[in-house]
C-alpha cells in the first residue's frame, strides 16, 4: 500500500504546487483531476479533454506544465495507486476542529508528516544529482532567504559551512543583495521562498541571473517566478489551513531538503571535504561537557 500511495501523492501534489499560477483553462483540468483521480486514471487523453471541454493539445500541454514528459507518463502514475486522497486530506484537518490540546498537537504532527512524505515524493533523482554536482563544484555557496525563509537559509549555512566550501549568508536584505552582486558563474546560490513571489527575493534572483550564477531554489510552488528562474528547483509541499502559518510545514520541508543535499554533498565529497567535516566535528565536540 505504501508504494501505491507514492504515485498518487506525487501526481496530486504536483498539481497543487503548480495550481496557484495556472491559467483558467489549466485550472479546469486540474480541478477535474483532483475531484476524481480514479475516474481520470481510466480515461484516455481524448476522453479527458472531452470531459473537461478542452482540446487534447491543451491537456498535453497541461501535463508537461506539471512536470510530466507526456500524457502516457502522467496517466501511468495516476493509475498506479489506489484512491488514498481522503486519508491524505485528513492529515491536514483544521486545528479548530480539535477540542483538546493533545488533539491540536497531533493534528500539527500529522500535517508535518504528510508534508514531508509528499515533499520526498516530488523530488527526482535527476534534480538531486544536478544540485549535488553544483554544490560540489561551487567556489562559493550563498544562502538567501527573507522572513520565515531566513531560518532555512541560516540552517543551510550552518550545515554547509562544515564542508569546507566557502559559504556566505546574511539575514539583512541589502547585504544579501550585495553578496549576490559579488557572485559569479563559478559560485552557487541557494534561494529559499515559500511563495516564490516575494519581490525582494526576486530582485536577488535577478541580480544572480545577471551574473550567470547557478541557482538552487526551494519553494512551495513549482511554477512560481523563483522556480522558473532557477537552475534546479525543489518543491517544499505545504497546505494552508486556519490558525497555522502557511509557511510552517513548508519551512520544515525546506530544512529537510537542505539536510538531504548536505548529506549527499558530504557523501560524494573529496578527501579534503571529509577532513573539513572531521575538523569541525572535533572542534564542536570540545564545547560539550562529559556526562
Amino acid at each position: 500500500m505504501a508504494t501505491q500511495a507514492t504515485h498518487r501523492n506525487r501526481v496530486l501534489t504536483l498539481i497543487r504546487s503548480y495550481y496557484p499560477n495556472l491559467s483558467h483553462t489549466d485550472r479546469k483540468i486540474a480541478d477535474y483531476i483532483i475531484q476524481d483521480p480514479v475516474k481520470t486514471a481510466a480515461q484516455s487523453i481524448s476522453e479527458l479533454a472531452t470531459a473537461v471541454g478542452v482540446s487534447t493539445a491543451t491537456v498535453s500541454r497541461f501535463v508537461k506544465r506539471i512536470s510530466f514528459s507526456n500524457f502516457r507518463d502522467f496517466s501511468r502514475e495516476l493509475t498506479a495507486a489506489e484512491p488514498l486522497e481522503q486519508r491524505n486530506n485528513e492529515a491536514f484537518r483544521d486545528v479548530e476542529k480539535q477540542t483538546t490540546f493533545k488533539g491540536i498537537a497531533e493534528s500539527t504532527f500529522n500535517s508535518i508528516r504528510s508534508s514531508l512524505d509528499q515533499t520526498s515524493q516530488v523530488m527526482t533523482e535527476a534534480d538531486l544529482k544536478q544540485a549535488t554536482e553544483l554544490l560540489l563544484n561551487a567556489r562559493t555557496l550563498g544562502f538567501y532567504g527573507l522572513g520565515g525563509s531566513a531560518v532555512a537559509a541560516l540552517d543551510g549555512y550552518h550545515k554547509f559551512v562544515r564542508t569546507g566550501i566557502l559559504c556566505v549568508h546574511n539575514a539583512d536584505y541589502d547585504m544579501q543583495l550585495m553578496q549576490a552582486a559579488q557572485m559569479t558563474n563559478e559560485d552557487v546560490a541557494v534561494v529559499i521562498s515559500h511563495t516564490g513571489r516575494n519581490q525582494q527575493t526576486l530582485q536577488i534572483l535577478k541580480t544572480l541571473a545577471e551574473h550567470d550564477v547557478p541557482v538552487i531554489a526551494l519553494t512551495s510552488f513549482g511554477n512560481s517566478p523563483l522556480a522558473k528562474g532557477s537552475t534546479v528547483a525543489f518543491i517544499s509541499v505545504a497546505e494552508e489551513i486556519n490558525y497555522r502559518s502557511e509557511g510552517l510545514t513548508s519551512l520544515i520541508a525546506q530544512m529537510s531538503i537542505i539536510d538531504s543535499l548536505f548529506l549527499m554533498t558530504a557523501v560524494h565529497g573529496n578527501l579534503e571535504m571529509s577532513q573539513s567535516l572531521s575538523r569541525v566535528r572535533a572542534a564542536i565536540s570540545q564545547t560539550r561537557t562529559e556526562l
